[in-house]
């Protein structure tokens, strides 16, 4: 019994030795080499948690020189760090400019070569290779269809797991691709061009999945580039999609897949973003999504179909509904101003001003709402008739606030100054404020007048 125990002893020292041995290997052949290499690790690693990033770089080309490729990942995550630091203060001209480009690309290729999977990272490798892509574009700008097809691949495989870097890179790419690699190509450029419209459905629930894990892990630099990336791959968007271009497209998917309601979602968000209302996929998409999950967007869409057909009793019930739902959404502006248009289209002043108000709640400086006032107040002569200047008053009030939004905004400018013209045709003659006693030029505060809509408020006496 003693000697069986003693031997079981003796197996077990065998077998931690023989893995401890297995383990070294990684570092060398010999335990000369082991110990050499694992010295080098250290002195480097040392040095980088002191943030000397310089002479870390100078003992990490050393421990490279004395470590097997296979003895850490951290060599080419570390190495890519270090090189892109020192790329930092090398001129264009230098020709070690390009010297160091390779050799970052190379620590890619390499990373992805030998650790293509591991225990943190089942898919290493293409994480590895959106970093890859993302240094490669930053110092080959005009190689787009190559960054491309690098992002494409990553993404491809990551998914929403995706870095913020990496999908809105891949979305600039495929953007310069199309209008300078394939210049003159018409084909390729509208197949493209097609890609990236389907695409954007995609990219912006991968920024949406990537933002939430940012937030609930309460990183909030992640938080930020994911914010970024929503903005940017935005602009680029903005840049190509037109609406005689993405409807044909999104017909397209969804005459294919007619029950995936998730597809239907996407894109009647992307037709509400570009308010492309005036087609016939849209009516027929927003009620199919709103049938079955009513929601916000699905709400704001009807209203805009409804408003089309000139139903405004309808559609104000739709976006009254769409606001509700909308809560703090990222539309609620734009939700909040076109119930306010429409009901002042109807003629509902109060209601038309209240929505304004709550826009400039959020947006102190929209034009737009304060378009909406005056187009409110415009209307109202009858109700802030007070039998003296009450009914003129109005028009005043009217044209102060289409001059702020003229000053906001130099798109509405031309549109301000046709209204203004306008109000200016109503305001009383010399004589009638002559003969309540009035100037030109003073102050004048309109009445309050139950159901005038700018009871109380000051403005500036003018004449026609």
């Amino acid at each position: 019994m003693k000697a069986l125990q003693t031997l079981l002893t003796a197996l077990a020292v065998l077998l931690a030795t023989t893995a401890s041995l297995a383990q070294d290997e990684r570092y060398g052949d010999t335990p000369d080499q082991q110990l050499k290499c694992k010295e080098a690790l250290s002195v480097y690693k040392s040095y980088k948690k002191q943030k000397n990033y310089d002479e870390a770089y100078v003992q990490w080309r050393k421990a490279c020189d004395v470590c097997p490729e296979t003895a850490s990942e951290g060599l080419y995550a570390d190495g890519a760090s270090f090189i892109g630091k020192e790329l930092k203060k090398v001129e264009d001209e230098d020709p070690r400019k390009a010297v160091l480009v390779d050799s970052l690309l190379h620590l890619h290729d390499k990373r992805m070569e030998l650790y293509p999977s591991t225990k943190r990272s089942p898919n290493n490798r293409c994480v590895v290779l959106g970093r890859k892509a993302t240094d490669f574009y930053k110092y080959n700008r005009d190689q787009h269809q190559a960054a491309y097809e690098m992002f494409k691949e990553s993404i491809d495989c990551l998914k929403e797991e995706s870095s913020a870097t990496t999908l809105y890179q891949y979305y600039t790419a495929s953007f310069y691709t199309m209008k300078r690699e394939l210049k003159g190509d018409t084909v390729a450029q509208a197949n493209m061009r097609a890609q990236m419209l389907t695409d954007y459905l995609a990219l912006t629930d991968y920024v949406q999945a990537g933002l939430a894990r940012a937030q609930e892990a309460g990183k909030d630099r992640d938080v930020k580039r994911y914010e970024k990336a929503k903005g940017n791959i935005e602009t680029v968007f903005v840049a190509i999609a037109d609406c005689a271009d993405m409807v044909p497209v999104l017909n397209v998917a969804v005459a294919a897949d007619p029950d995936n309601m998730d597809l239907k979602l996407k894109v009647l968000r992307l037709l509400n973003k570009k308010e492309c209302t005036d087609n016939d996929l849209f009516l027929p998409v927003a009620t199919a999504v709103y049938s079955v999950e009513p929601s916000a967007p699905a709400a704001y869409a009807i209203g805009i179909g409804f408003a089309k057909a000139s139903q405004l009793d309808s559609s104000l019930t739709y976006m009254e509904d769409a606001v509700n739902r909308c809560g703090d959404c990222t539309e609620k502006l734009t939700y909040l101003l076109k119930t306010g248009q429409i009901a002042s289209a109807m003629g509902r002043t109060s209601t038309a001003r209240n929505y304004a108000r709550q826009v400039l709640a959020v947006d102190a400086e929209n034009a737009d709402a304060f378009m909406l006032i005056g187009d409110a107040i415009a209307g109202s002569s009858s109700a802030c008739n007070d039998g003296a200047l009450g009914g003129r008053s109005v028009y005043w009030v009217a044209s102060d606030y289409y001059a702020r939004a003229k000053r906001l905004n130099e798109e509405l400018a031309e549109k301000a100054s046709k209204k203004m013209a306008n109000m200016a045709k109503q305001f009383p003659t010399v004589d009638d404020i002559f003969t309540y006693g009035k100037q030109a030029g003073g102050s004048f505060t309109v009445p309050n007048k139950p159901g005038c809509p700018c009871s109380g408020e000051t403005t500036t006496i003018r004449v026609r």
